[in-house]
């Protein structure tokens, strides 16, 4: 006898197929132009997750013939070590940009580490001075995570007119380009888990973005019917990397959804090479 379980409703949305064709598009635009760019990261401390994250990055930046520049520092050192070399790396002509991989280890001063890369170069669009275009509207340029977050919504085909937007996150900074985005024509609300009415705001969402770290947090009792889901998330169980959201779960309503691996990460660097690109040509 065949046993059927509840059908899965929502479709996924490939991050590394788009991220694929965006990086196609960043290494012919090197070799067309015959660009040359370059990209200094910064990594403190041990984390596992960072460790990968700019392994990856390096390894698309070797593919886009984007010359990579890697500072290591240990969980020892002080914020001033780490924002002497940053000023060194603004004033380096061979460095068109700059990140700093959060998050930082206990003890560090991430807001001053921060506003000591040159906005010219600060290829997440973090700095004081950057922020401040962007609530303007005028951005110098935007996350390479909002970027990619946003890739992954156009390619629903969904209008993006009178909706309603949440941002489930820990930090404010992290939900600021989406007002920018799609607060002309949307409700965007950025809210956290210690917000009382954190749970009725996510479930009234038409697109709901969570990025707040903790495995399978949301479920499909907290998503409206026929939402766009996109998970931020990356947590490592040891035998599994998971998102925020329980995939197989908030499947059974979502319309779209994001994988963990395989959705906002691929997109993100595709969009981080653009961002170094795009500086590149304004330092030409």
């Amino acid at each position: 006898m065949e046993i059927k379980g509840p059908k899965l409703t929502g479709q996924i949305i490939d991050g590394k197929l788009l991220a694929e064709r965006i990086n196609q598009e960043t290494c012919r635009t090197v070799k067309i132009n015959k660009t040359s760019a370059g990209l200094a990261a910064i990594l403190i401390g041990h984390d596992k997750a960072s460790e990968i994250y700019v392994s990856l990055k390096q390894k698309a930046c070797d593919r886009a013939e984007i010359d990579f520049h890697l500072y290591r520092f240990s969980e020892n050192q002080t914020s001033a070590e780490v924002i002497e070399v940053i000023k060194f790396l603004n004033q380096d002509p061979e460095v068109d940009a700059i990140l700093v991989q959060l998050p930082l280890p206990a003890g560090f001063d991430e807001s001053a580490i921060i506003k000591a890369i040159d906005p010219a170069k600060d290829v997440d669009g973090f700095h004081p001075d950057n922020l401040v275009k962007l609530r303007a509207g005028q951005p110098v340029i935007l996350s390479p995570l909002a970027l990619g977050i946003d890739a992954l919504i156009r390619e629903t085909k969904t209008t993006i007119e009178n909706k309603k937007i949440t941002i489930l996150c820990n930090s404010e900074v992290f939900a600021e380009p989406f007002q920018f985005l799609y607060g002309k024509n949307n409700v965007v609300t950025a809210v956290k888990l210690t917000s009382p009415n954190y749970d009725n705001l996510c479930h009234e969402a038409d697109i709901l973005i969570v990025a707040i770290g903790k495995p399978k947090f949301i479920t499909n009792e907290s998503i409206k019917d026929q939402a766009i889901v996109i998970d931020v998330g990356i947590n490592d169980l040891g035998d599994e990397t998971v998102g925020d959201v329980d995939f197989d779960n908030a499947m059974l309503k979502a319309s779209f959804i994001s994988p963990v691996p395989g959705g906002v990460g691929p997109l993100t660097i595709a969009y981080l090479l653009k961002n170094t690109l795009q500086l590149a040509e304004k330092h030409s």
